[in-house]
């Protein structure tokens, strides 16, 4: 496995790295990083310094700020390959550039290749508000790539449907592998806490952290109507929020945290926040808006199904909604409707003062996402590519 020096994770005599100047980056301008405790993902409060480099990643460094990886990385990736001769290439998106470093070794190497779309490129992008020539240019590696690969990989339908239409030469090659979950994360699921007390809504994970147009402020807003229409329901929800918050969300939620009604925990280490997860009666999950449907899922959602407990998805029409419509395992609002959202929620508490709170989906239907069968349909990928070969 070939990866970068900028973040931790996996380490061991399989795992190659390269250097990527990102690495500097957050040295420099994060304290989290210097400290030793960085994120998975780049944060920091410096505003001008944030817009600046978003200012670069839309007009001056694409795909993405990872392009500078590239030139160490393929230096690296050729010593790999000369020195070891693998049997096949396999990239993973986000980021962009790891699909365009795949795409440098097929060309060099006649490798086959696999290259996995975890999130869809260009249909559903991760920056919706890039210029049309940036739009346009994305469209054109992602072509490249798509068209170059042996085989491709894609974590929905919709997002596989989009590739087969779009590039209908490849079609044959696209496949669907889910995101899912680990089991062994999940030994025993717990039964729901006792229906006492206020209604625990838990979201674990962060908002605008993750995405900057992914934000709590309507639900916010919804909780405000309905304190406004009734003190008692500070202490009908309880709405826990266990992750990383912008300035901007503290304040936002302050007022609502002093009467207690929101709870803000901060980060916490993933056992404890999967624990947190068992101790909910509701799973709160916020996607966010986009003006076609969603094609990407986020894991959290396989991790809340997994969790045995019913879910609140703020999601507009897409996978994330299809998913959790057919399973049954919520209820579904959109992230920007105020009413909408404060409607869910009384359903929920309804549902929940009553004895009625849908419990979790059966685990026998969530088989399918299992990590260790997940891995087996791309086995069986590599597998089919190599018996061609």
């Amino acid at each position: 496995m070939l990866t970068t020096s900028a973040f931790g994770g996996a380490s061991g005599p399989e795992v190659r790295r390269a250097w990527e100047p990102l690495a500097l980056y957050r040295q420099l301008w994060n304290p989290q990083a210097r400290a030793g405790d960085a994120p998975s993902s780049l944060r920091t409060d410096a505003g001008r310094l944030q817009g600046a480099v978003a200012l670069l990643r839309r007009w001056a460094v694409f795909p993405d700020l990872q392009i500078t990886w590239m030139p160490f990385a393929l230096r690296r990736a050729v010593e790999v390959v000369e020195g070891e001769s693998p049997a096949a290439l396999y990239s993973t998106y986000p980021p962009a550039s790891a699909h365009l470093l795949g795409l440098l070794l097929k060309r060099r190497t006649g490798l086959p290749w696999v290259a996995d779309f975890r999130d869809a490129w260009t249909s559903d992008p991760l920056d919706p508000g890039l210029p049309p020539w940036r739009q346009a240019l994305e469209r054109r590696l992602e072509q490249a790539v798509v068209e170059a690969a042996d085989a491709v990989v894609t974590a929905t339908e919709l997002s596989a449907n989009y590739l087969r239409q779009r590039y209908p030469r490849t079609a044959s090659r696209v496949r669907v592998i889910t995101n899912g979950f680990d089991p062994e994360e999940f030994p025993g699921v717990q039964a729901a806490p006792p229906a006492a007390g206020p209604l625990r809504i838990v979201h674990t994970g962060s908002f605008s952290y993750s995405h900057p147009q992914r934000s709590p402020q309507p639900l916010f807003n919804a909780l405000e109507s309905l304190l406004a229409e009734d003190r008692a329901w500070a202490g009908r929800l309880r709405l826990v929020l266990a992750g990383s918050l912008s300035p901007a969300e503290r304040l936002a939620g302050a007022a609502l945290e002093a009467v207690g009604i929101v709870e803000c925990l901060g980060t916490l280490e993933r056992p404890q926040a999967l624990e947190l997860q068992q101790r909910a009666h509701l799973l709160l999950l916020l996607d966010h808006a986009r003006p076609w449907p969603a094609s990407n899922v986020p894991g959290k959602l396989y991790e809340y199904l997994a969790a045995g407990r019913p879910v609140l998805a703020l999601c507009g029409p897409g996978m994330v909604a299809e998913l959790v419509r057919r399973l049954g395992a919520g209820w579904c609002a959109p992230p920007g409707d105020v009413e909408a959202i404060r409607r869910a929620l009384v359903a929920a508490w309804e549902g929940f003062a009553q004895g009625r709170l849908p419990g979790g989906v059966a685990q026998a239907e969530l088989a399918c996402f299992h990590r260790r069968a997940l891995t087996g349909q791309l086995a069986e990928c590599f597998d089919a590519l190599l018996a061609r070969r």
